[in-house]
């Protein structure tokens, strides 16, 4: 029997609602979906897919008449595509003790050389932030912390880069009750390295909720990291405001 237009249209957004779940580290309700979507169209190539790369599908359950491979390169998105999932879109810059204690140089010279590259990376932000280039200069403070997580200097830019940032993001957004709605299609947003912020804000993003809707139901996410994710969605084309 034939699935219809729109049932393969529904198919699809409760195939990617999954991988959203799944993004954000909610892996029984990611396996909840793609079940559903395996008992509207049974033999989902997707969905048998998903279900077997996180473990809640043997192979020798599926069938040798299903076909796996891809019928397009860009829906080849697997379990290389739900590695990636948990990985930051606009990361904010927080290291954990010891993350780069395999990294600090043994010798004299050498820890000279890199406190010489994190003042570099530290004056160049300052020159970038006095440009208007907040971007880059944020990006050249996290360098310099990732070179020495405990520089006062960076740390405070770093921080302030974060408020510029935030009111420049927030600025673009204006007027607030604006409406976004995806331009992208599912299989370019499931090529994307999104974090939980990001893959719980595109979950949102459904036509109706406006800009201001989604600030208040992301509350509870730090504020920069919803609106870079904004940013990065807007410049991207990804999505559009009406």
């Amino acid at each position: 029997m034939s699935v219809s237009e729109f049932a393969v249209d529904e198919i699809t957004r409760t195939l990617d609602k999954g991988l959203v779940r799944y993004a954000m580290g909610q892996r029984e309700e990611a396996i909840r979906f793609w079940n559903d979507a395996l008992e509207q169209n049974p033999g989902n190539a997707r969905a048998l897919d998903y279900l077997q790369s996180v473990g809640a599908l043997s192979p020798s359950s599926i069938g040798s008449e299903v076909d796996l491979s891809p019928k397009d390169p860009t829906d080849a998105v697997g379990l290389a595509t739900l590695d990636r999932a948990g990985e930051s879109l606009v990361p904010p810059f927080s290291p954990e003790p010891g993350d780069f204690a395999d990294r600090l140089p043994v010798g004299d010279a050498d820890a000279d050389t890199m406190v010489a590259d994190v003042d570099i990376l530290v004056r160049d932000a300052r020159e970038r932030e006095q440009a208007g280039d907040y971007e880059v200069a944020l990006k050249n403070c996290e360098d310099a912390l990732r070179r020495d997580p405990e520089h006062k200097e960076a740390q405070d830019l770093a921080e302030t880069l974060r408020q510029e940032l935030n009111d420049v993001y927030l600025k673009e957004l204006q007027p607030l009750d604006r409406t976004p709605f995806l331009r992208a299609k599912d299989s370019s947003i499931l090529e994307l390295s999104l974090d939980p912020v990001g893959g719980f804000l595109i979950s949102q993003i459904d036509g109706e909720i406006t800009v201001e809707e989604l600030l208040t139901i992301l509350g509870t996410f730090d504020q920069f990291r919803v609106l870079s994710s904004l940013h990065y969605f807007l410049v991207n084309e990804i999505i559009e405001l009406r």
